[in-house]
């Protein structure tokens, strides 16, 4: 089942094939995805009080195949709440940041067939960084590891964009490449 979202999240569209025809229907979404880190749920920081066996932690986490997760931006390990440890904006402050993030989308992508940094190719977001190569270099290094696909390095430029947009800048910097690499490769959340 998982399987059948790659095609919806890589285009945006469900195509149907039947002896019949063809059909085609919009299929652009926001997937939410939340796991366990393995059975018992304790594996979270040193996993000192997991008692499960790394074959079934890697069998658990398994059910999640690569090329699906090649597919979601954001990968986060959240460590569990704490008493005191929740804070930061408002809601109100926040909807005023992503609105003015889609405003700033909306200037940059005027004239052409996207309307957010999502849907966006990622040679167009790679040609709006200019020649610097020191912006793409920890990508790079990622992707010559195989840490990291070209899908992968697509959607972290995307993801970088979108936090420039937050912060009101008009361009990403290093810092913006390396937490949206972060937030890939399931850095802490917490």
């Amino acid at each position: 089942m998982l399987q059948t979202l790659r095609q919806p999240l890589e285009h945006g569209e469900l195509v149907l094939h039947r002896a019949a025809g063809t059909a085609r229907y919009p299929a652009r979404f926001q997937l939410v995805l939340a796991a366990n880190p393995c059975p018992c749920g304790q594996a979270v920081g040193k996993g000192l009080l997991c008692t499960c066996r790394s074959e079934q932690r890697r069998r658990y986490f398994g059910k999640l195949s690569g090329p699906l997760l090649d597919r979601v931006d954001l990968q986060v390990e959240l460590e569990p709440a704490r008493a005191g440890s929740i804070a930061g904006e408002s809601t109100a402050q926040v909807a005023r940041r992503v609105l003015a993030a889609r405003a700033a989308q909306a200037r940059r992508l005027a004239g052409t067939p996207w309307r957010t940094n999502g849907e966006v190719p990622g040679g167009w977001l790679r040609e709006r960084l200019g020649p610097d190569g020191a912006l793409t270099r920890d990508l790079d290094r990622a992707l010559d590891r195989g840490t990291l696909s070209l899908r992968g390095v697509d959607r972290v430029l995307r993801v970088a964009w979108t936090l420039a947009d937050l912060a009101g800048r008009d361009a990403p910097g290093q810092s913006d490449v390396g937490h949206a690499l972060l937030l890939r490769t399931r850095g802490s959340g917490a």
